[in-house]
């Protein structure tokens, strides 16, 4: 006779419960793993748009701040000369990965990026290529990209006239201060 105040799981129905849930928890894991492989490589691009947009702020200073012709075209700072010169340049940016923890790497991992600008004097654009790794697992050890693991960041602006044309002579005029 089945008493009528019992109540609860029988055994099936917590195998099926627990099946279901080792099932949701596999494809879970499954796609957190997705994440963060995927996680390393948004993170390399992040790191060249950083570089791509620090160039892009050392052109719009030297743009801004252009010397008088006298200095040859750049402006003097201290040991330091600042100026925009016409052409292509290219220089290599170091750059430190933090998320290198998909790669099995136990300290960051350090990629070396190749950046190319150019500026075009007459219609005062610049243009900034930064290279970085589709896949930064893939980088050499000392950061070097292979060729079929690059990829390409490209910024271009268009630069403002400077805020102080070459040749003119700047005038602060300071007011006397106010006497009480």
């Amino acid at each position: 006779m089945l008493r009528a105040a019992e109540r609860g799981f029988t055994l099936l129905e917590l195998l099926i419960c627990m099946a279901i849930l080792a099932l949701v928890s596999a494809s879970t894991l499954g796609a957190f793993a997705a994440v963060a492989r995927n996680a390393a490589t948004g993170s390399a691009r992040e790191l060249a748009l950083m570089v791509g947009e620090n160039a892009l702020v050392r052109a719009r200073a030297a743009i801004a701040y252009a010397s008088s012709p006298a200095q040859d075209g750049a402006a003097l700072i201290g040991d330091r000369s600042w100026g925009l010169v016409p052409g292509p340049s290219s220089y290599v940016a170091g750059a430190q990965l933090r998320a290198a923890a998909p790669c099995g790497a136990q300290a960051a991992l350090l990629l070396k990026l190749p950046v190319a600008t150019a500026y075009d004097a007459p219609s005062e654009r610049f243009t900034v290529v930064v290279t970085y790794p589709r896949d930064p697992c893939r980088a050499a050890s000392e950061g070097a990209i292979a060729p079929d693991n690059a990829a390409t960041v490209t910024l271009a602006e268009t630069l403002p006239p400077s805020v102080y044309p070459p040749g003119q002579v700047l005038r602060r005029t300071v007011a006397p201060p106010a006497r009480m």
